[in-house]
């Protein structure tokens, strides 16, 4: 069983132990450096705690399945008003919708491509992550469109209700094997994306305790390198990322990202399939690709 706590002031570290391990790490969910982030969801993913969960299941949450009306409602519901939600290093804000069905409110991210802060941020990076997620049918990543609201276009990203962030939660994830599979979805999926900016503040666990993944504005960078290392793969998403191919990537997310991004992204697939190969090698399939 794993244990997320957090240690000392709020937004500040996050620790992860295991109680049949002896494994504990921390994560700091804004400042602690990168290589702890990565330690971190390695323990999480290679612990054999996580080696054989079985799936959530997506068909209940409220997106999956209605995707092309959730997309209408976000570019079409009126804004009744807009405030600061307080949390997160590229500020979003919240929009109130009318009307209220089938969702209230969205999270609104305008943010211009660019470089700020030493990070490549862009509202587009946000509408990817969503369409890729849709072409994996992974089913962790809320829908998000282009909009624009007073003039300025940024991504409208469907706000989901019922959820507390890890860090939110008092740093304690809710137990049981459920978690083993998005963890290691999250982690290949990032990946492949070229996230680096995966934390305890933007893994968001529902009433059913099913992993939404937020905030992806910071993704498809230029890097061949991936974000973090891993020792496990899920089966079913290995394939489906295995078989992507160039022109189908470009159908799906040129629009989104430039050329070099997506060219990028196949580059750290390949990556991953050369991990993954070294691994099998020296530890087996079963023990590697997990279903």
């Amino acid at each position: 069983m794993y244990r997320l706590r957090r240690i000392g002031g709020p937004q500040r570290v996050v620790a992860i132990s295991a109680t049949a391990k002896t494994a504990r790490l921390s994560l700091d969910e804004r400042s602690v450096p990168r290589v702890q982030r990565l330690l971190c969801w390695f323990i999480l993913a290679a612990s054999p705690a996580f080696a054989q969960a079985p799936a959530a299941d997506a068909g209940q949450l409220s997106w999956v399945g209605r995707e092309a009306a959730m997309e209408t409602h976000l570019r079409t519901a009126e804004i009744v008003s807009m405030e600061d939600i307080g949390t997160g290093v590229t500020q979003p804000r919240r929009a109130t919708l009318r009307p209220g069905t089938p969702f209230d409110m969205l999270a609104w991210k305008p943010l211009p491509p660019s470089r700020r802060n030493g990070h490549w941020e862009s509202y587009k990076s946000e509408i990817a992550a969503y369409q890729l997620d849709r072409l994996l049918e992974l089913h962790m990543v809320p829908p998000a469109v282009a909009r624009e609201i007073d003039g300025v276009t940024g991504a409208a990203i469907m706000w989901i209700d019922g959820t507390r962030s890890v860090g939110q939660m008092g740093g304690k994830i809710p137990t049981g094997p459920q978690f083993g599979k998005p963890i290691r979805r999250m982690q290949m999926f990032d990946n492949l994306i070229g996230n680096p900016d995966r934390n305890a503040g933007n893994i968001l666990i529902d009433a059913s305790q099913r992993v939404i993944l937020i905030d992806h504005s910071r993704a498809f960078v230029e890097s061949a390198k991936l974000p973090f290392p891993f020792e496990r793969v899920d089966a079913s998403l290995y394939a489906k990322i295995k078989a992507l191919t160039r022109p189908q990537l470009s159908a799906v997310l040129s629009e989104w990202l430039e050329d070099h991004a997506i060219d990028a992204m196949l580059e750290r697939r390949e990556e991953m399939v050369k991990r993954v190969e070294d691994l099998v090698k020296r530890r087996g399939a079963a023990a590697v690709i997990i279903p």
